[in-house]
């Protein structure tokens, strides 16, 4: 099977200190990505991400050199502890450039899911819509 993968590069007009923090702080990010969100932005760290239709998305943070890398494994289904077969992962890397920031986003492990193909399908809508409202929410903040 062909590796599927979803990436994202997308410039906002923010300095990377404030996305950083709308990526890394719970109370921002559920601003912009769901509905709820407990999140502890340390290696080890763990949480969820929680939609009212999606239920809770539990997370656990496997990489981070802030204020540029964050690196996490989440459940592809509601309410179970991420591990390799049942989730992705997740890597967030920022980079000043003139005017802003660059986002560039990359989500793997799709091939160990059960219906990849699917999952893949429901997170490429997913990520854009979110990174839609990410963008909106950074530039409008003070």
């Amino acid at each position: 099977m062909e590796a599927l993968a979803i990436t994202r590069s997308i410039d906002i007009d923010a300095p990377i200190d404030r996305v950083w923090s709308a990526i890394t702080q719970a109370d921002l990010i559920a601003q912009w990505f769901g509905d709820t969100c407990e999140f502890d932005a340390v290696p080890g760290g763990t949480g969820f991400f929680g939609w009212e239709q999606h239920g809770k998305h539990r997370v656990v943070v496997e990489h981070i050199e802030a204020p540029r890398v964050l690196v996490y494994r989440w459940a592809h289904a509601a309410d179970v502890e991420p591990v390799p077969g049942n989730s992705t992962v997740v890597r967030f890397e920022l980079t000043e450039i003139d005017g802003g920031t660059r986002l560039d986003l990359l989500e793997t492990g799709f091939e160990e899911l059960q219906d990849p193909q699917a999952a893949h399908a429901d997170n490429t809508g997913g990520w854009t819509a979110e990174l839609g409202e990410l963008v909106e929410f950074v530039q409008r903040r003070p």
